[in-house]
């Protein structure tokens, strides 16, 4: 009788999409935040680049007291650039961290919670912490080592889901034009 595979660790685990032959994912975005005790939807979509180099975007709409606003964020090569109502322009801010492949890494509290079937296949299930302190579950297929889903929650509870619909698309991400950033 063959002995079972030994559970793989957390770290293990959130590092494998880096490590699979994965280029680029798409990603469906869902879920509820609270900001300034409104609790609002979010719905979009976005994408997380791992080769060449970590790099990510996301755009998303909600709807506050009657108006559609739109909310975008691209990350690459250490700059965050932010596109909100409150501004005209992208706001561009040097940044550690940001929505890329490296923030769900995991950067402290990795837990190896268990293997899950979900509709895309067997996933291993850990929880960790990213850099800015937000703990997410995160669902790695273990045909590939692609990611499935990701649910970063927030303080109050409220969480936003990450569902990976499309690999390998050549997603490709550019900064705004230089006429469209303002320096955050």
């Amino acid at each position: 009788m063959p002995t079972p595979a030994a559970a793989p660790s957390a770290k293990e685990v959130l590092a494998k999409p880096q490590q699979s032959n994965l280029k680029d994912a798409h990603f469906i975005v869902s879920g509820k935040i609270t900001d300034n005790s409104v609790t609002v939807e979010l719905v979009g979509d976005g994408a997380l680049v791992y080769k060449p180099k970590p790099q990510g975007r996301f755009k998303f709409q909600t709807t506050i007291g009657g108006q559609t606003v739109i909310i975008q964020e691209i990350s690459l090569d250490g700059t965050n650039y932010g596109l909100t109502p409150a501004s005209p322009k992208w706001v561009a801010t040097k940044s550690a961290s940001g929505i890329d492949p490296n923030a769900f890494a995991g950067a402290s509290e990795q837990k190896y919670v268990g293997e899950e079937s979900l509709s895309q296949g067997k996933a291993w299930h850990a929880k960790a912490k990213d850099g800015d302190g937000n703990a997410f579950d995160a669902y790695i297929r273990e045909s590939d080592g692609y990611p499935i889903k990701y649910v970063e929650t927030q303080s109050g509870g409220q969480n936003i889901t990450l569902t990976f619909d499309t690999y390998n698309t050549g997603e490709t991400i550019t900064a705004p034009a230089a006429d469209q950033i303002q320096s955050g």
